[in-house]
């Protein structure tokens, strides 16, 4: 059984050759290239990094050198966000030299998208040649000793919508790069911000979990709960990327205390996350780095 798992792995990290992209994704990569990502140099040379920037952390764009955008409507096949916090952009520069593209912001299954909707971001980051990949979301913090503001770099996932439309598809036995990851929890606390790893917990949302359901999540060992990434990491490792994923704890879930009365909305969440900025910054520089 375990050659069989490993053989899978290795089947998932093989990067597919452009012909099995989809076909709309490689022509709206064209349509990037025309407007104006090309002159950026990514024309001549394959972009060392892409980003998916989760809720609140859309600012993170302006510190690219250079930093040109689209709207995803104009490239005409990215779904539009309506999320409070995804500003639905596609936006590319340079770190140290080196081209970065970000996506700002993503769309979710909870406004009504179809699962491949879902995942177009990651494809179009496939047809422009991106070969490492950091995701990031906000989360509900769950494990004890988590404070607003810290990360918490995956190594693991619990998929709690998978047999609700996500597509199937081989599931890696490594889906976080251990190697990477670990440059990135390292350039987090070389920032002076907290940083760890741990599981995150895949919920369909848009609501937040009952105090009930935090206690079950704990108890199945999840770290942080969310309701985006796991599809976007699953088709990035079909895709043959590097991939890098990052919760910003925006919330905590502390069942067994009592109830303070104040709800959590998406206005917090959105400055809970922007306060992790510097630490998502460390992280990209980090994975722009090394072999």
């Amino acid at each position: 059984m375990a050659c069989c798992l490993d053989r899978t792995r290795v089947l998932i990290r093989q990067a597919p050759p452009p012909s099995l992209l989809p076909e709309a994704a490689q022509t709206a990569a064209r349509r990037v290239l025309d407007a104006g990502l090309a002159r950026s140099g990514f024309a001549t040379a394959r972009p060392r990094l892409g980003v998916i920037l989760g809720t609140g952390m859309g600012q993170l764009v302006d510190r690219l050198e250079g930093e040109q955008s689209l709207p995803a409507a104009a490239i005409a096949w990215l779904p539009r966000a309506t999320a409070l916090g995804h500003a639905g952009r596609l936006a590319w520069g340079d770190c140290h030299g080196q081209s970065v593209v970000m996506l700002q912001g993503r769309v979710h299954a909870y406004e009504g998208q179809p699962a491949e909707m879902l995942i177009r971001g990651v494809d179009l980051l496939a047809a422009l040649g991106v070969e490492r990949l950091l995701i990031t979301n906000a989360a509900g913090g769950l494990a004890p000793g988590l404070a607003v503001g810290d990360l918490v770099v995956l190594e693991d996932h619990l998929d709690l919508v998978r047999r609700m439309g996500v597509p199937e598809r081989p599931q890696p036995t490594t889906a976080y790069d251990d190697a990477l990851s670990a440059a990135a929890v390292a350039a987090v606390g070389g920032v002076g911000l907290a940083a760890r790893r741990g599981v995150y917990a895949y919920c369909l949302g848009p609501t937040y979990e009952t105090r009930a359901e935090y206690r079950m999540l704990r108890r199945f060992g999840a770290d942080v709960v969310g309701m985006s990434t796991v599809p976007e990491v699953l088709t990035a490792c079909g895709h043959g990327m590097r991939v890098v994923a990052a919760s910003v704890v925006t919330n905590l879930a502390r069942p067994d205390r009592v109830a303070t009365g104040v709800p959590t909305d998406g206005d917090d969440v959105c400055r809970a996350a922007a306060t992790a900025a510097d630490g998502v910054w460390a992280m990209v520089r980090a994975m722009l780095q090394g072999e």
